[in-house]
């Protein structure tokens, strides 16, 4: 009975600190990317992974997209798609976000972050993501009544920083 009772108790704990498969692919190509530019790998914070589903889980609930007022460093992305043909399953949300943002590698040439602009080439995912003093990151995402998916990236320190490199 005694053995019963500590399987009960620990196994849910044991599984509650383990990492999904989209948790780990989306930490996997962060930590690519940052590994390209020789920065060190971001460890996973179940933290800020709850502060993200807290803001995605907004998010989709009001069916609007806008940063929050967080003083972490935050990504987004939006997802939507229509049932048919084309429709999209959105399997691993948090690696595809991570590799939208991870695309913008493309359009950054080596600098100082400026002040973003709207008609610019968006690069402040990908910057966030290998911001060299940045350790930590939580990665996750909600889905509105409409089948739109959020998804909310928080990292910690933040980066981007006007008049700093990210590495």
């Amino acid at each position: 009975m005694k053995k019963l009772f500590l399987l009960i108790v620990f196994i849910p704990i044991i599984l509650l600190g383990q990492k999904t498969e989209d948790e780990s692919k989306a930490l996997n190509l962060h930590n690519q990317a940052r590994i390209a530019v020789g920065v060190v790998p971001l460890k996973w914070s179940n933290n800020l992974e709850k502060q993200a589903l807290n803001y995605a889980r907004y998010l989709a609930r009001k069916n609007k997209f806008k940063h929050s007022k967080t003083n972490q460093g935050e990504n987004l992305y939006k997802a939507w798609g229509r049932i048919g043909k084309n429709h999209k399953h959105f399997d691993n949300p948090l690696y595809d976000a991570s590799a939208a943002w991870y695309a913008e590698k493309k359009h950054y040439r080596y600098s100082k972050i400026r002040r973003f602009r709207l008609s610019a080439k968006m690069i402040g995912h990908y910057t966030q993501m290998v911001w060299s003093k940045t350790k930590h990151v939580g990665i996750a995402s909600a889905k509105s009544k409409d089948g739109t998916v959020y998804v909310v990236a928080r990292y910690s320190p933040a980066g981007n920083y006007i008049g700093e490199h990210p590495y």
